[in-house]
């Protein structure tokens, strides 16, 4: 399958801590085989891949971590594209617009050349007209055309970009508008990549300026991997901080916060404590920081509850918790929150990758958070 070049050569990504510059490979437009189209390769040899046909299934060459927003013929194209570009541009990242162009089932190319060449078009240049908005915010903007089944095609790239995040709508414009959509649903239990999920345009219109991030922490390392992706978040966008604890009434913290022979009128005590150590620690970063305690069995609904009171912009919310379970993609937690939040939510999963604050380093979420003098104990 030719492959028709999407930029040129290598591009920069700069840290949002420094000027460290991380070099990256431009990424490609797939093309059916047997299709000819003229276009401007800018001098630059094509890489060649397959189509996926059958069970083939195209692997991308490992590359750098990105922000892809994926793309549909929908209300929520635009909404989607805003989102990806204030995430891109405040964590420093290279952005990328994709669209999956759909094959017939099992992978099957249309028969006739003309009409896939008109549908490659048509993708092409509608993602040229987004690039061409977002350049005056992010640089280097890659287009993604890839054909297939969307979760499928998406999935392999996102195998071939570890420590990226998909950006997109929670369902398209079209059918049911609650819960997840067949695409995202699965992209979600894949696991293979952090994701940013929007409400659908046709409930509730977000902003992208995100100046209220709401932050579940459950007392357990997995939850508060995500500090150093907030940390950057909120520094670069100037944005609020509200760290979240919600104690279920029968359940006390986890062992390793707790004392022996203490009984459970002090959990309250102790949950206040600790959001206060992580908002003591945050201040001392420069960023506005407060917390919210509360009691409730169904933590999710409370945290729903928050998001909508507080008017937060987003949620950062980490892919497990507590419970950590190896063979699960995502928390009971954050799969709740990806399906009803009233708000953006962004869940990141333990592999995403984030410029250190040492020149010339980048690091996945966990080792950031080691990484961090101002987060040591």
């Amino acid at each position: 399958m030719p492959v028709l070049p999407a930029s040129d050569g290598r591009c920069a990504i700069n840290s949002i801590r420094g000027d460290t510059r991380h070099d990256c490979l431009g990424e490609t437009m797939m093309m059916p085989e047997g299709t000819a189209m003229s276009t401007n390769t800018r001098s630059r040899a094509s890489t060649v891949l397959r189509s996926p046909v059958g069970d083939e299934r195209t692997r991308f060459p490992s590359q750098a971590p990105q922000i892809l927003a994926c793309l549909d013929e929908d209300m929520n194209r635009l909404e989607v594209a805003r989102h990806a570009r204030a995430i891109a541009k405040a964590l420093g990242l290279q952005l990328g617009f994709a669209q999956i162009v759909e094959t017939a089932p099992h992978g099957v190319l249309p028969a006739d050349p003309i009409e896939w060449n008109l549908r490659f078009t048509e993708c092409r240049d509608g993602i040229g007209e987004l690039i061409g908005e977002a350049s005056e915010t992010v640089s280097d903007v890659l287009p993604v055309v890839l054909p297939g089944t969307a979760h499928e095609r998406l999935i392999d790239w996102a195998e071939g970009h570890r420590g990226s995040v998909l950006v997109l709508a929670r369902h398209s414009g079209r059918g049911p508008h609650s819960g997840l959509g067949t695409t995202a649903d699965r992209l979600l239990k894949s696991g293979a990549a952090s994701m940013l999920l929007l409400p659908s345009g046709r409930e509730r219109k977000c902003s992208a300026e995100y100046r209220r991030l709401l932050v579940p922490l459950d007392g357990s390392p997995n939850s508060e991997s995500v500090l150093p992706v907030v940390t950057r978040l909120a520094q670069s966008l100037e944005a609020q901080v509200i760290l979240a604890h919600i104690v279920s009434p029968t359940a006390e913290l986890p062992s390793h916060e707790t004392q022996a022979g203490s009984d459970r009128s002090n959990t309250s005590a102790r949950a206040r404590n600790y959001l206060e150590t992580w908002k003591l620690r945050l201040l001392r970063q420069g960023i506005d920081a407060t917390v919210y305690f509360g009691t409730d069995s169904e933590t999710c609904e409370r945290l729903n509850l928050i998001a909508s009171r507080l008017e937060i912009d987003l949620v950062v919310v980490a892919s497990h918790g507590q419970t950590n379970l190896a063979s699960a993609p995502y928390g009971s937690v954050a799969g709740a929150l990806a399906k009803s939040a009233p708000c953006p939510t962004f869940i990141v999963q333990p592999d995403l990758r984030i410029p250190l604050a040492k020149p010339g380093r980048s690091g996945f979420m966990f080792e950031a958070l080691a990484a961090e003098t101002e987060f040591a104990s």
